[in-house]
């Protein structure tokens, strides 16, 4: 019993040391307006709003924005990563192998972020 203790209480410890995963978190805030008027915003087909909407999206998933309006052809814009810096301090703890590989990449997918957060997009009319 004691070794199991030992051994979730050692995971649970390096598991919060992921530096992206601590200062990051594994998820991005999304804000998506038109300038149009009666725009109908979704996130891979899930309705978030009319002409604005705030999302949270998890980090380990792929994600596609679009934007229809009646009579107009929709516009849809993939929401793209790029490398965390941050998720480099884990070289510090571990050399990255549980900090690094595990957590922030298998694990969580904390060491990408979303390039952008705030989008403007209008339907093609």
């Amino acid at each position: 019993m004691k070794i199991i203790t030992k051994t979730l209480l050692i995971f649970i410890l390096i598991f919060e040391s992921s530096c992206a995963l601590m200062f990051n978190g594994s998820k991005d805030t999304l804000t998506i307006r038109s300038n149009e008027e009666n725009v109908k915003i979704y996130i891979n087909e899930s309705y978030l709003g009319k002409n604005s909407a705030v999302t949270v999206i998890n980090k380990k998933d792929d994600y596609v924005i679009r934007v229809s309006k009646k009579g107009c052809a929709d516009k849809l814009v993939p929401v793209t990563r790029s490398m965390d810096a941050t998720t480099l301090l884990g070289l510090l703890i571990d050399l990255g192998i549980i900090t690094i590989l595990l957590v922030d990449g298998l694990g969580t997918r904390a060491w990408h972020k979303a390039d952008q957060t705030s989008y403007v997009l209008d339907p093609e009319c």
